[in-house]
């Protein structure tokens, strides 16, 4: 194969991802330099000259003009430059090793396709759908006809090749089955009327594992429909409100570049630090390109997954536009005048303008509305989007994106000032007040911890403790209740603390937005109970203060962008429960490097928390990574009879519990097995060896948890008096 499909191809078999630029200048002498700039990037590169917005409405005498008044344009003017001067610009660049692509954005692509042809190119993108309705108001019945003209004219230069932007169209909010669908049935447009060089493009959305069904869905497809084709597939770096920081942009960037390469994509359109604020410079571009190229070096490939749900709904929509008619340009106009294809948010005349899409608790693009199309089993939800959650949706990535978990609380006289501040603080409060009133309806007497002692727990992870002088010995600050929870069975059989516990984490861990160095939990233990017991008070314990929240704060959480429908799953569904080894499995399968031996990391607990729309439990860890006070599953050694609660949208653990090893001489082998001094446990091991019940207990992050309810940022958020690790405050 030889032009620019030949080119991206031979790459992609050579395992490198083709990164290119969205570049466009109207001087040639800065196009010129900003191909070189490309062409000598520290990636696998193509280039590309942007179009100006003359161009692209056919105002070339505009363009001209502005050229002669020495205007600088917001693109290169193709038409309005002489063939020579265009000739001058791609000369010893352009080659067989460095192809080069029109890009632009017209429903009136002719002009557009006659320049390029004779100056010498093969390659441009578009669509009579996804440059017509997005970015014109030309009927789409004329940009069909537009397109048939271009394709066939292009269609005939040997090697040439045209990438459909169906993927994008209006760039957010679009629920990913609807973009992959109009990126093959432009495919398939392009193919009708000649064209045997075809690229099929997806907008990288809110959420990775749904844009990987996505990409596999679109990748599926395309084996399906473009066999015997020259295609490939190509991403795009989010084409929505796009984040403001540069570590925001970066790391939204190299997702895009990630998933990419995950899922079989072989050329990325890359976006800049600039992109929220302007015109990019050339030295933006090779930085973005070479930034994505090394995430694409680090990133291996999946397994092809099938695209799920995404793959169901687009080849239902494709299905329906082919049986409308043979001929995919009077099909086009069918389906949209019947609403079999509908455009969310996109006011062109000839979309219905019916579906809706909104982006869910988890972070996925799903649908309010689906209008008329035939999307199978999907009916929508019945709450409309108001202007106050579309302008939330329409920011969710940038948000996202541009927070920065390494922010610190402002000082303790403006954080407590703050209304965030106070609003959070009254949620809690209501959430604990329902936490009350069930477990003592329950049964559960409510005592007052310890806050130091002789010993405390020594199963929390990467922490240490805090040494106090008690009156000339060395005691601990609690780091967890758990020791004292069981010693308190001795007088009640159902308890509860509202318990303090400081743990000086790692300084990295002010990176996680889930750490505190001080903290509280809601601590619960029941003598004779077992594991399903206390997961059940859990569920329980959860759900009674959720429902207390969203009952009776509804503007509280409106003021904190706080969507109560997250929560519809939690409120009606049992939460689910999945295995370590299962959930260790999922991970290894998505490329996350998970031991099989440890505790879940917090970016396996994240990835796993976004796919979920509610709660669900982790049960059954490893011996070696919990305290010795988990009790071992005595059917199956070295398993531990114990679970995690994890939050949905990825918010990651909120509760710890199991059943209790309450046998001295079992506690004393789990103590020495854990490399622990059973010695330094006399008055805890004293009691054991008299006799303590045996029992099943939790603890719920209180701030955790309230982070999760109010859905903020960090975890410091949900505490009056933040300390967070590594951090010096008051």
């Amino acid at each position: 194969m030889t032009g620019f499909g030949g080119f991206v191809a031979r790459a992609h078999a050579a395992g490198q991802l083709v990164v290119q630029p969205r570049m466009g200048f109207s001087d040639p002498g800065r196009m010129r330099g900003g191909l070189i700039a490309t062409k000598l990037a520290d990636a696998t590169t193509v280039g590309t000259l942007t179009l100006d917005s003359y161009t692209r409405v056919g105002a070339n005498d505009e363009a001209r003009r502005a050229l002669a008044e020495g205007a600088a344009l917001n693109g290169y003017p193709i038409v309005a430059h002489d063939a020579a001067t265009t000739a001058s610009v791609v000369e010893g660049l352009r080659g067989q090793d460095f192809p080069v692509q029109i890009r632009h954005g017209s429903a009136c692509p002719e002009h557009i396709v006659d320049a390029l042809v004779r100056t010498g190119f093969d390659a441009t993108e578009g669509g009579p759908v996804s440059y017509c309705l997005p970015y014109s108001r030309l009927p789409l019945r004329e940009s069909v006809r537009n397109w048939e003209r271009a394709c066939q004219r292009l269609a005939a230069v040997p090697g040439s090749h045209l990438e459909t932007f169906g993927g994008c169209m209006m760039g957010q909010l679009c629920p990913p089955s609807l973009l992959v669908a109009i990126s093959v049935l432009e495919g398939l447009f392009f193919a009708q009327h000649g064209m045997r060089g075809i690229s099929l493009s997806y907008a990288q959305q809110t959420d990775l594992a749904q844009d990987t069904d996505a990409m596999f869905a679109l990748r599926r497809l395309g084996e399906e429909f473009f066999a015997g084709l020259d295609w490939h597939i190509v991403v795009y770096a989010y084409m929505g409100v796009y984040p403001k920081t540069p570590h925001g942009a970066l790391n939204l960037l190299a997702q895009a570049a990630r998933l990419a390469v995950r899922t079989g994509g072989a050329r990325l359109i890359v976006k800049t630090v600039a992109e929220a604020y302007r015109i990019p410079t050339v030295a933006e571009n090779v930085e973005a390109l070479e930034h994505a190229a090394s995430a694409a070096a680090l990133t291996s490939a999946l397994p092809v997954g099938d695209g799920g749900e995404v793959y169901r709904e687009a080849r239902a929509l494709i299905d329906a536009v082919l049986n409308l008619s043979d001929d995919l340009g009077r099909a086009f106009v069918q389906a949209f005048a019947l609403g079999y294809l509908d455009v969310p948010y996109c006011l062109h005349p000839d979309n219905a303008g019916r579906a809706r899409g909104h982006v869910d608790a988890s972070g996925r693009l799903a649908w309010t509305s689906v209008g008329a199309m035939p999307i199978p089993g999907a009916t929508g939800r019945s709450a409309g989007i108001t202007s106050s959650s579309l302008l939330t949706a329409l920011s969710h990535v940038e948000r996202t994106f541009d927070w920065s978990p390494m922010e610190t609380p402002p000082s303790p006289q403006q954080h407590l000032a703050s209304p965030v501040t106070k609003t959070v603080m009254r949620i809690q409060d209501t959430a604990l007040t329902a936490a009350r009133e069930y477990l003592r309806d329950n049964g559960f007497v409510e005592l007052l911890p310890a806050i130091i002692g002789p010993v405390t727990d020594p199963g929390v992870r990467g922490s240490k403790q805090v040494d106090v002088d008690y009156y000339g010995h060395k005691y601990k600050l609690m780091t967890s209740a758990i020791l004292y929870k069981q010693a308190s069975l001795l007088g009640f059989d159902k308890l509860f603390y509202i318990a303090p516990n400081v743990r000086l984490e790692p300084p990295e861990t002010a990176s996680t937005a889930r750490h505190l160095a001080e903290f509280h939990q809601l601590d619960v233990e029941i003598s004779g109970a077992s594991r399903e017991d206390a997961m059940q008070v859990v569920e329980d314990l959860v759900r009674v203060m959720v429902q207390r929240v969203v009952t009776t704060m509804p503007a509280e959480l409106e003021q904190l962008g706080r969507d109560a429908d997250a929560f519809k799953d939690l409120l009606v569904s049992a939460f689910d429960r999945r295995t370590h080894a299962s959930a260790v499995a999922d991970l290894l399968e998505i490329g996350h490097p998970q031991s099989a031996d440890a505790e879940i990391d917090w970016q396996g607990e994240e990835i796993l928390s976004r796919k979920s729309s509610r709660p669900f439990f982790v049960t059954d860890y490893p011996k070696g990574c919990r305290g010795f006070y988990d009790r071992e599953n005595r059917d199956v050694p070295g398993m531990l009879r114990n679970f995690d609660l994890i939050a949905p949208e990825g918010y990651g653990e909120l509760c710890s519990g199991s059943e209790r090893e309450f046998e001295y001489a079992k506690i004393v082998a789990r103590m020495r097995e854990t490399g622990e001094n059973p010695a330094k446990y006399g008055w805890y091991l004293q009691m054991v060896r008299e006799g303590i019940p045996d029992s099943a207990g939790f603890g719920i992050g209180i701030q955790r948890f309230i982070r999760y309810v109010a859905g903020l940022d960090s975890v410091w958020q949900a505490s009056a008096y933040p300390k967070i690790p590594g951090q010096v405050s008051a």
